[in-house]
C-alpha cells in the first residue's frame, strides 16, 4: 500500500527536470547550454542512472546517456560549436518517459576567462503508463493510450563560465504542454498536464591550498505555480584526481559523493543518498547514483600552485 500512495507523489515530479544528486557532472544534460565548453576537447560522453529507494517496489529510476563532438576553425579561438545527442528516461511511478533529443551550443569567449554560451535540445518525448498500477477495468482509461509520442520538445539554454565562477538556466515544457500526439491521442488527463519548468544552477571554484579546490553549488528546479525544488552540494577535490562532498536534495536527501579520476580524462562518481524525512521511517533507505564520462567541471580547474596538474586550456586563451 506504501509502495502504490509513494507512486502518486513520484508522478508529480517526473515530468518536471529529471534532477540528479551529481548535477555539476551532467551539466551538459540539464542545461544544453554547458555542452562542449573547452575549445580545446574533441569529443564528450557522459552516462548514469540514479536509484531513489531502490529497494521498494515500484520505485523511480532516470537513465541518460550524452555525446557530443566540438565544432572550431583550427585558426579561430573567440568562437566554437558543439553538437550530439542526449538520451534520457524517467520512470517516476504511474507514467514514465523516454527522451531523444539532438543537441547544439554555441560558445564566445568574451575576454581571457569569460565564455557566454548558448545552446539548444530539440527532439521528442515517449510517455507511457505503467500498467501494472492501473486497473484496466477502469472506464475511465477508455479513452486515455497506454502511450503517446510527443514532438517537438524544445530545451533552450544559457550559460555563463568563468574561471572562478559558473550560472545558467534552461526552459523545459514549453513546447510539449501535455502528454499527447500530433493526432490529438493523449495519455492521462487535464490534471496531468505538464508545466513550463525553469532550470537554474549557480557554482563558484574556491581554491584551499595547492592542488586541493572547494566547488560549493546550489540548483532550482521551478515549475510554473509550483514549489521550487532546491539542491545544493559542496565537492573538494584533491590534486585534480579524487574528490570528495556531502549534497542535500530538496530536504529530503543527504547524500555522500565520491568522484574517482582514471585513464587520464574518465571520472566515475558514485552518490549515496539517505533520506532525512519521514520515508527514514520506512524500508526506502538505499538511494544511489553512478555517473561514467569525460572529467567534470571543478575536477579539471586549474588548483593554486605551480604544480597542478591537468590545466584546463578552455579559459586561458
Amino acid at each position: 500500500m506504501l509502495a502504490l500512495n509513494l507512486t502518486a507523489v513520484f508522478s508529480t515530479f517526473a515530468q518536471q527536470t529529471i534532477m540528479y544528486t551529481q548535477y555539476p557532472f551532467n551539466a551538459a544534460g540539464l542545461n544544453p547550454a554547458a555542452s562542449g565548453l573547452k575549445i580545446n576537447r574533441k569529443y564528450y560522453f557522459t552516462f548514469g542512472f540514479n536509484r531513489p529507494w531502490a529497494n521498494m517496489e515500484n520505485s523511480p529510476r532516470q537513465d541518460f546517456f550524452n555525446f557530443s563532438v566540438t565544432i572550431r576553425h583550427p585558426r579561430i579561438v573567440s568562437y566554437w560549436q558543439n553538437a550530439g545527442f542526449y538520451v534520457d528516461n524517467d520512470q517516476g511511478g504511474m507514467y514514465g518517459s523516454i527522451g531523444l533529443y539532438g543537441t547544439y551550443a554555441f560558445h564566445m569567449l568574451l575576454k581571457k576567462k569569460t565564455i557566454l554560451s548558448f545552446g539548444a535540445f530539440i527532439g521528442a518525448r515517449r510517455f507511457a503508463r505503467s500498467l501494472n498500477l492501473f486497473d484496466e477495468n477502469d472506464p475511465a482509461l477508455a479513452s486515455s493510450r497506454t502511450e503517446v509520442i510527443s514532438l517537438p520538445d524544445f530545451i533552450p539554454g544559457v550559460r555563463i563560465t568563468h574561471k572562478k565562477y559558473f550560472a545558467g538556466f534552461s526552459l523545459r515544457q514549453i513546447t510539449i504542454n501535455s502528454m499527447h500526439d500530433l493526432k490529438g491521442n493523449r495519455i492521462g488527463s487535464k490534471q496531468s498536464d505538464l508545466k513550463p519548468n525553469l532550470y537554474a544552477d549557480y557554482g563558484r571554484f574556491i581554491p584551499l591550498m595547492e592542488q586541493v579546490l572547494l566547488m560549493p553549488s546550489v540548483a532550482l528546479n521551478v515549475p510554473l505555480a509550483g514549489i521550487p525544488i532546491v539542491d545544493a552540494s559542496a565537492m573538494v577535490y584533491f590534486g585534480n584526481r579524487v574528490g570528495g562532498g556531502l549534497a542535500i536534495r530538496n530536504v529530503s536527501f543527504l547524500s555522500g559523493i565520491f568522484q574517482l579520476r582514471f585513464l587520464g580524462n574518465l571520472t566515475a562518481g558514485f552518490a549515496y543518498s539517505y533520506p532525512i524525512n519521514s520515508m527514514r521511517y520506512t524500508a526506502a533507505m538505499n538511494s544511489f547514483e553512478l555517473m561514467v564520462g569525460i572529467v567534470p567541471m571543478g575536477m579539471e580547474t586549474p588548483s593554486s600552485g605551480a604544480h597542478s596538474v591537468a590545466k584546463c586550456p578552455g579559459l586561458r586563451y
